[in-house]
């Protein structure tokens, strides 16, 4: 078996998938009282709140909306304003007529390929609303007197739910699991509150969507706004230990999952070895090293660098990949950047529009404190080696930890004698 040496990610929600991703947003208002303003008072008054709002979800005033659309549904009673086409036992693919679909373009046109077996994964939006004049809301009022002082709070919690379906899975169903995820994520805003609070600072909940190896769906966690990724390492360690990660770092922000409509902000592709046929199993073995990146290429933006810029696009690449998975926090520099770095004295020995050689990469990368190491393989068996070499350099990376350094492969140019 051969080895087949790609240092990019094919860890991705599958290309092929029928699946429905539902996607339930809204501003959602959770207004309490605060008896005492100790943090243990203040925490105490978010939780009354946030169990307050729990309620509400799970009683007959939830209602979600369609984007685009008509649609207008009661989750908890599984009414809508289409009763016919949206019976209990419907398959949840009829919503389709009453709502717009979010999908890639790159992979919608991607789809018509033959060649390749795409199904680009559908988003529906959906948007939380309350009733706020149903019967059932009505409360007794009850009138106290205390000398106590009391403080009124009121925000907007940014509600962010994903929840997956198959087209053929029962409409009734689905809205049961509507209201289960929102009322989950509200709990889990409670946790992240209760956790991140400190003195008289509550930060703003968050939620976070993440691609987990081996799993088809995404993964949500709750960050806290305005606080470091340093500061919560020990709430990643504590992930990883529960699912069972590793080291490898998978919870980062810089890694949240980009909905095609956080695609459409960026003129420049991402991970487009996706949507490349993978080799046969049984001719190679393929060895990975998650995370995203962004592709980039001679010519772009309007660069005059065809014939000399492929080193600094390939370069390009590697920060991007670095910044995706938060181990740096650089913008990429463009070709234009590099030229004005190659003057300074830690790369003075660069020559401006020629193929860079392995030091003058190596200092490039440094200089976006991305620290790297070297392979050299020679022309004669420049083939042979990256074979065998290969299978040793995965073998290393996966035994050593060796993700937050960038391999750069080199060929050495030597003139070969040829036959007449």
């Amino acid at each position: 078996m051969d080895d087949y040496f790609i240092p990019i990610n094919l860890f991705q929600l599958p290309l092929d998938t029928e699946d429905l991703l539902f996607r339930i947003k809204g501003g959602v208002q959770l207004e309490g009282v605060l008896n005492k303003t100790d943090e243990e008072g203040i925490k105490g008054g978010f939780k009354e709140a946030i169990n307050d709002l729990i309620s509400k979800v799970n009683s007959q005033a939830f209602i979600l909306s369609g984007l685009g659309g008509s649609l207008y549904m009661w989750p908890k009673t599984h009414a809508s304003t289409h009763p016919s086409e949206l019976q209990e036992d419907s398959h949840c693919k009829a919503i389709l007529k009453y709502v717009t679909v979010e999908v890639n373009d790159l992979l919608k046109k991607a789809s018509k390929n033959i060649t390749l077996k795409i199904l680009p994964l559908k988003v529906i939006n959906l948007q939380i609303l309350f009733e706020v004049t149903r019967p059932d809301l009505i409360k007794r009022v009850a009138i106290q007197h205390n000398n106590m002082s009391r403080i009124h709070f009121k925000l907007t919690l940014p509600i962010d739910v994903v929840v997956f379906a198959h087209p053929e899975d029962p409409w009734g169903k689905l809205q049961d699991q509507f209201v289960e995820a929102v009322t989950e994520q509200l709990s889990a805003m409670d946790k992240c509150i209760q956790r991140y609070a400190k003195g008289k600072s509550v930060p703003m909940p968050q939620a976070y969507h993440f691609e987990l190896p081996k799993k088809s769906t995404l993964t949500t966690i709750i960050y806290p706004a305005g606080i470091s990724d340093e500061t919560l390492q020990p709430q990643r360690k504590e992930l990883h230990t529960e699912l069972g990660l590793g080291n490898k770092p998978f919870f980062r922000r810089p890694m949240t999952y980009r909905f095609p409509s956080d695609e459409m902000t960026t003129k420049y592709l991402r991970n487009v070895h996706k949507y490349i046929p993978a080799p046969n199993p049984d001719e190679f073995k393929v060895s990975l090293v998650h995370g995203s990146y962004t592709f980039y290429h001679c010519v772009q933006d309007n660069a005059s660098d065809y014939g000399w810029g492929a080193p600094y696009r390939c370069l390009q690449v590697v920060i991007s990949w670095f910044n995706f998975q938060g181990y740096i926090d650089k913008p990429v520099p463009t070709v234009a950047e590099f030229l004005i770095k190659i003057n300074e004295e830690f790369v003075n020995d660069v020559v401006a529009k020629e193929w860079l050689k392995a030091n003058e990469m190596v200092a490039l990368l440094n200089f976006c404190d991305v620290s790297s190491i070297t392979s050299d393989v020679r022309r004669k068996s420049c083939f042979i080696n990256l074979q065998a070499n290969g299978r040793l350099t995965a073998l290393q990376y996966q035994q050593h930890n060796l993700e937050q350094r960038a391999l750069l492969i080199l060929q050495e140019a030597q003139e070969e004698e040829q036959e007449p």
